[in-house]
């Protein structure tokens, strides 16, 4: 039956199924689906996966599913990236697969263009230039970058560079090339489909990070190439600021659990010591950005409080909603509280050695 739909697929010019999952928010759901209703030229299907969007959000895409006629998977909870693209793949029977965040803002040709180059370079991952924020200012998220494992003196430890970070395209554009990476992320990926039969499904312990490294990491070892194709541009939205309804999604997605079983899952694979410095530089990225609903939170609540009241009450209430939905994402997989007993809590390190 597969085969059948595919072989339809085909002769209808369908090559590629988009699957949007959800990141850590919901409040750009309907800007991010609409860029790739008005940008997307070439045929394509669509896969949505809804893990426990908000009720306005929910009835906006129930209403478009049944307008556009796209597969809609939703749950009542929230779910991991890795859980929300493991939920779609099954419904996914063309050769390309383009797994994209419910927070991306696509530009035309988009998605033309990752086809294309994975086509002329036999490439089995392809991403675009990341932005961030309105894609016409041109401020550059990576472009590509450094991401593997380095073994010096008997030792093995991990190294990850973006390429252009904060730049903008107008200052690089002579740089800007299609060419191979080690590094595109899973806000826009291109992949062949055919990668799940070769190696699987990742892991599911990788709940907040480190899915996007291993895949690539992955690839190239076995001699699968990576490209960056710049002449596709995508920018993904990132808070602040935040919606209310918006915090307990984003406060379980970057979860001192999920950081932790994240990372030690990445360490496991790759044989990383526990005391590597990019696993402890990185846990405390993920613990910043958790930070960043308190302050938004803080922000709001000085208003009326003040500043040292304000402070105390925004802690507050993150730790509440903190801690209520890790317990009730631990609730829902018990198979992960064994690993959030045990992943130990990485030691931020000052500065680089």
């Amino acid at each position: 039956m597969a085969r059948a739909v595919q072989s339809l697929e085909l002769m209808a010019g369908i090559r590629t199924t988009v699957v949007v999952a959800p990141r850590e928010q919901f409040g750009w759901t309907r800007a991010a689906l609409e860029s790739i209703f008005a940008h997307t030229e070439v045929p394509y299907n669509l896969v949505y996966v809804d893990g426990g969007s908000p009720a306005p959000v929910r009835r906006y895409l129930t209403l478009r599913a049944r307008q556009r006629g796209f597969r809609l998977l939703r749950t009542e909870h929230h779910l991991s990236p890795m859980e929300a693209r493991t939920l779609a793949l099954p419904h996914v029977d063309t050769e390309y697969v383009c797994f994209i965040d419910n927070d991306v803002l696509v530009t035309p040709g988009w998605l033309d263009r990752l086809v294309r180059c994975a086509d002329e370079t036999e490439a089995w991952a392809v991403g675009p230039l990341y932005c961030n924020e309105n894609p016409a200012l041109g401020r550059i998220h990576m472009a590509g970058g450094q991401a593997h494992v380095v073994e010096e003196d008997g030792r093995r430890s991990f190294f990850e560079e973006h390429r252009f970070p904060r730049r903008f395209i107008t200052e690089v554009r002579s740089h800007l090339r299609r060419e191979p990476t080690e590094l595109v992320e899973f806000h826009c990926k291109l992949l062949r489909t055919e990668l799940f039969d070769k190696f699987g499904l990742q892991d599911q312990r990788y709940l907040s990070c480190c899915e996007s490294l291993d895949l690539c990491l992955r690839l190239r070892e076995a001699g699968f190439p990576v490209y960056i194709e710049p002449a596709a541009i995508v920018a993904n939205q990132q808070p602040p600021p935040f919606l209310w309804s918006d915090l307990p999604f984003y406060l379980l997605r970057w979860s001192d659990a999920w950081n932790r079983i994240s990372l030690r899952c990445f360490r496991e694979h790759w044989d990383l010591p526990a005391d590597d410095w990019w696993i402890g530089h990185h846990y405390g990225w993920l613990t910043g950005h958790r930070g960043l609903a308190g302050e938004w939170i803080a922000g709001k609540t000085r208003k009326t409080l003040g500043w040292r009241r304000g402070g105390k009450v925004a802690s507050l209430i993150v730790e509440a909603i903190h801690r209520r939905v890790t317990r009730q994402a631990l609730e829902r997989r018990p198979e992960l509280r064994e690993h959030e007993r045990t992943a130990p809590r990485p030691t931020v390190p000052g500065k680089r050695r």
